[in-house]
């Protein structure tokens, strides 16, 4: 029987709900490999996120859309894909009661990927899916939903003579339908990174373009309208590679943040940009560390003039040498605030997306890379009003929740049950003779080792709640391992 896995979620730190702010972090895993990509508010400051999974047992990875309340407690999920890989990029809301993900999917017929578009009501129940299938791969990075009910989805396409990418911009109605496309750019690799809509009818989007003269990459603004027509495409950063991931409209000008490849070291560096509306240079900077540092994304915040962006770092300071994600206030000039916080594990985290709340805080999304959780695993991080910022710490794993009782079969020779468990657990083996079995704490503590058969019973009512792994070894046969909850 094929193995089937639900997705576990793992409190960190509890919301905390103090004065009214709310601030929480939390880690969602299983045994596969998990990603947050793109997070929603509503009106009733619940969320809903999406991302890519293969801990659903269905595919390599799947896509999946995820409801939690206000303080960040799970309340459902559900999986949708095929049997090849799916990844949600964006989530989209429609007067909570409609949502869209937009993302791609491995293409049935060309086997690259494709634009996927999956639409759900407000219990995730699945009302249609769209694919865009094109001569080349496509992938989505960024999505936006309009007033007037149209979607836009911008990205990247191989769809070119020479295989190279080019930028790639998507416009359906709400049903999924395409309005018009539109596949351009130079010779060389192009990419749209994100997208903003200023009024009705205008649009831009930021990125990165090949330079014709120099061969040399270069941050990229694009305007465009919603009929489809590219008002200008303009170039920016001085002297080697640059590249725009993000942007914010205030004040009449754009302000973009990105990286750019130092000259002389090749490492990567801070960038910020300031244009006018109509892409006229007025300044940019860019700091350099020993080591890679660069802007991922930007999000504006409460009423006070200030942003966070979310930094990709790997220096002298990042956990092990991996890749931390630092959260840092900035005012909207782009200067530097001097408050941040780390979510820096022992492997690598990225950040993929950075929303204001309602409240006046933000809430951000990504993944990590923590021992004992899988492969990785899914972030969220809700920042109260006042930078009030939440504690991000392994040491304060409390508790386990589980999306729901885990009643399918994990393997189909042995097993656990219940799982969760409540105090105690009974092994099902369909080996003839005793299995050996030890069982590790999420941090690797051995708190139970033995000999079992069908039937043996297990107390656990002293062991802390968490996440615990069932290692066992039957004769003549590999160790294999499953993951036991513990409420």
């Amino acid at each position: 029987m094929k193995p089937y896995y639900y997705l576990l979620l793992v409190i960190c730190l509890n919301g905390s709900l103090s004065f009214g702010q709310v601030k929480f972090f939390k880690i969602f895993t299983d045994n596969g490999y998990d990603y947050g990509q793109g997070i929603v508010q509503l009106a009733d400051s619940s969320y809903m996120l999406t991302g890519s999974s293969s801990s659903f047992g269905d595919a390599p990875s799947q896509v999946y859309l995820m409801k939690l309340n206000s303080l960040g407690e799970f309340q459902w999920s559900k999986n949708f894909g095929g049997v090849e890989g799916d990844w949600g990029r964006r989530v989209l809301n429609w007067n909570d009661s409609i949502f869209y993900v937009a993302g791609y999917s491995v293409s049935p017929v060309s086997g690259f990927f494709t634009n996927y578009l999956w639409k759900y009501d407000a219990e995730g129940n699945q009302l249609l899916e769209k694919h865009y299938p094109h001569a080349g791969w496509d992938k989505v990075n960024d999505a936006i939903f309009t007033a007037d009910s149209t979607i836009y989805m911008v990205g990247e396409t191989t769809a070119t003579p020479n295989n190279n990418l080019n930028f790639y911009i998507v416009k359906t109605d709400q049903n999924g339908d395409t309005l018009w496309t539109r596949n351009f750019g130079s010779s060389g690799e192009d990419r749209i990174s994100s997208i903003k809509q200023f009024n009705d009818t205008t649009f831009y989007a930021v990125g990165e373009i090949s330079n014709s003269d120099s061969l040399l990459t270069k941050g990229v603004i694009l305007k465009f309208y919603s009929n489809g027509t590219i008002s200008w495409v303009k170039q920016y950063g001085k002297h080697g590679n640059y590249g725009l991931n993000d942007f914010f409209i205030r004040g009449g000008n754009l302000y973009s943040i990105g990286k750019r490849v130092h000259p002389s070291f090749g490492d990567l560096d801070e960038y910020r940009l300031t244009t006018t509306m109509e892409g006229e240079f007025l300044e940019e900077f860019s700091d350099h560390f020993t080591g890679n540092i660069f802007y991922e994304q930007v999000t504006k915040y409460g009423t006070d003039g200030k942003v966070y962006i979310a930094r990709y770092r790997q220096d002298g300071f990042s956990t092990a040498g991996s890749v931390d994600v630092a959260i840092t206030r900035y005012y909207d000039n782009l200067v530097w605030n001097n408050l941040n916080v780390d979510v820096a594990f022992l492997q690598e985290d990225r950040n993929c997306q950075i929303i204001p709340t309602s409240d006046g805080g933000a809430i951000a999304t990504g993944y990590l890379t923590l021992d004992g959780l899988g492969g990785s695993s899914v972030y969220v991080i809700k920042i109260g009003p006042n930078d009030d910022f939440p504690i991000v710490n392994q040491e304060n794993l409390e508790s386990i929740v589980s999306i729901s009782e885990i009643t399918a079969v994990l393997k189909s020779d042995f097993s656990v049950y219940p799982n969760p468990s409540n105090g105690k657990i009974t092994i099902k083996s369909e080996f003839i003779e005793s299995v050996h079995v030890n069982i590790h704490s999420v941090l690797g503590q051995l708190v139970w080792t033995g000999e079992v058969l069908n039937g043996t019973e297990i107390e656990t009512l002293r062991w802390n709640k968490g996440v615990y792994f069932v290692e066992y070894t039957a004769t003549d046969a590999a160790t294999e391992m499953l993951k036991l909850v513990v409420h």
